[in-house]
């Protein structure tokens, strides 16, 4: 745990200025917590005394004793006035500054918690449960704030408190405040042992945690299919199994927690019992300097209980923390090589040769070789699992080959930067992805820097200009978080256009029509008619009528390409595409006469 809030308090370095000014407000809470503590004797004999005379004769505030009477009446309650005043002052700055302190924190931990979520390969996020993703994003980085708000802030703060107090304390009766004081390193024992089991338990919750956050996003997503299935009632065991191993951690961690503070307070009421038992025997001071003293132990105790009691925070944010990081050490499987520059244009080919692939122990690729020439359109077909997406992972670089080489114009894609080779593909997938915004917003997605006029142009090539200008607002209308408000055909073709739009030298059509209606597929195919004719193109399809009209067609199964050739050439060799193409034009037919 102790590495985990090393690095976390690397987060703090930029911000040690917004600390040191909330510093500033701790050290005066902390002087003027000690001068309550030094004037509560004076004060009370100021009370029983009537005034000047108390002072003279404790020779507490020697100032005072000079002062006439009726001057010393009001000066002591202005000198209470004024700590006080110095006091809120100084808790003013402290909070308003560590908050500002700990929103900073917080806003770097997220930034780059982003950009590693942002720049991992789906196949590293598609392993984690994006429940528990959003969970370490929420509630894990809310741990870390409140380390860096109440934590970091009381551990200053109280510890200033502590030094000053005991200073008063020890200057009043360095024996008997030294018999008070030692409770403190006295507790340290037990409530380290205790701190453990708490971060112990606050592991368990915060793993609980996710996998709640997890199986909500699961059930939200899946809602049609639980329900179809009458699978409320599963649901609710498996929910309420996490729910009830969540509680019994948090409830432990909140037992142990409790217990630190306790533990304090019974050993602080023993010496303070022991030591009044003491001084009333042998009388070793005046009352006001033993009433000064007591109090000073009093508030001594109080910052050394706080400080165990936010420990519980710190606790937490190293439970998150961990969390956190085994996010943030995830490393993409391509990294740029160090002397990798960044990839020319396209011009011949990109060669996929004798290239191996698996996910964990299932082979995905088994010796696959396939050329992409520049102003072809080359097709990949064949059934599931045959590994055709796999190949769209490698190329757009999200994998790299564990066996094989990825050309691009003859030379070997790692002596380029990942970035500049993803620049040559623009992608459409299988799920059409828009962001809550306008048409236009999304269109410029690929080329923020595109005017009205290129954009237009775009969604006219992809069949999309008619039904945008037909839209309330037209380009400048909100189509709603994943374009909700949009039918499927409509959204694939906004994504087309997007793709037109990038102007990239390959464009990647990932299974883009294969879960669409038929009209809406009808919609599609036309605008890709439109687009595709000169253009450097990968289509990957599961239904065969969506690629008659390509170059060459590779028929995949089990990972490598089994025939290749025109469509009339492979229905010719009446193999494996011909048996494919029969099946998916004649098969509805004869199961329909059967």
């Amino acid at each position: 745990m102790r590495q985990v809030l090393s690095r976390l308090l690397r987060y703090a370095r930029p911000h040690w200025g917004v600390l040191a000014v909330a510093f500033v407000g701790m050290a005066v809470v902390g002087l003027a917590t000690g001068a309550y503590a030094y004037l509560t004797g004076p004060a009370l004999r100021f009370l029983l005394s009537g005034g000047q005379e108390g002072f003279a004769s404790a020779q507490r505030v020697p100032w005072l004793a000079d002062l006439p009477r009726e001057a010393a009446l009001w000066g002591f309650p202005l000198v209470m006035v004024v700590v006080g005043a110095a006091k809120g002052l100084g808790y003013l700055t402290q909070f308003y500054f560590m908050g500002l302190f700990a929103q900073r924190v917080v806003k770097d931990v997220r930034r780059e918690l982003f950009l590693r979520l942002t720049a991992l390969s789906p196949t590293q996020l598609a392993r984690e449960r994006m429940g528990d993703l959003l969970s370490r994003f929420s509630s894990d980085v809310n741990a870390v704030h409140d380390a860096a708000m109440y934590t970091v802030g009381a551990y200053l703060r109280d510890s200033v408190q502590v030094v000053i107090l005991t200073g008063v304390v020890l200057s009043l009766s360095p024996l008997l405040g030294g018999v008070m004081l030692l409770v403190i390193p006295l507790a340290a024992l037990p409530a380290s042992g205790l701190m453990r089991k708490v971060l112990k338990r606050t592991r368990e919750g915060q793993t609980q945690l996710g996998n709640l956050a997890g199986q909500l996003h699961e059930g939200l997503g899946g809602l049609r299919t639980i329900q179809a299935f009458n699978g409320q009632e599963a649901e609710l065991a498996r929910f309420a199994s996490h729910a009830r191993a969540h509680e019994k951690a948090v409830v432990s961690a909140a037992w142990a927690r409790g217990a630190v503070p306790g533990l304090m307070e019974v050993l602080a009421a023993a010496a303070l019992a022991g030591a009044l038992a003491y001084a009333a025997s042998v009388r070793l001071m005046e009352p006001e300097a033993l009433l000064s003293l007591l109090t000073a132990v009093i508030l001594v105790y109080q910052p050394v209980k706080e400080l165990g009691r936010v420990t519980q925070f710190a606790v937490q944010a190293g439970a998150a923390g961990e969390r956190l990081f085994a996010l943030l050490d995830l490393k993409h499987p391509v990294e740029d090589a160090p002397d990798a520059v960044p990839a020319p244009p396209l011009s011949r080919s990109i060669v996929l040769e004798n290239v191996r692939f698996s996910y964990g122990e299932r082979r995905a690729l088994d010796g696959l070789s396939v050329e992409l020439k520049a102003g072809q359109v080359t097709a990949l077909v064949g059934g599931s699992g045959g590994g055709k997406s796999t190949v769209t992972s490698l190329l757009l670089r999200f994998e790299r080959p564990q066996k094989g080489q990825y050309l691009l114009d003859g030379v070997d894609v790692d002596r380029y930067t990942a970035a500049s080779v993803r620049e040559q593909f623009a992608l459409v997938t299988q799920e059409p992805l828009l962001f809550q915004g306008s048409v236009l917003d999304n269109l410029r997605y690929a080329k923020p820097d595109a005017t009205r006029e290129e954009v237009e142009a775009a969604a006219k090539v992809a069949h999309a200009d008619g039904f945008i200008r037909a839209m309330p607002e037209g380009y400048d209308t909100r189509i709603g978080e994943r374009g909700v408000t949009l039918s499927g055909g409509q959204r694939q073709r906004l994504c087309i256009a997007r793709a037109v739009l990038a102007r990239a030298k390959v464009l990647v059509l990932d299974e883009a029509t294969s879960s669409l209606d038929p009209e809406s597929e009808r919609e599609v195919q036309a605008a890709l008619a439109a687009v595709l004719p000169g253009r450097t193109a990968l289509v990957i399809a599961h239904r065969l009528s969506t690629v008659v009209n390509a170059d060459v067609l590779h028929v995949m199964e089990a990972g490598r390409v089994v025939e290749s050739g025109t469509h009339a050439e492979l229905l010719q060799k009446d193999g494996r595409y011909a048996a494919l193409w029969k099946m998916q034009t004649e098969g509805p037919t004869e199961r329909g006469a059967a």
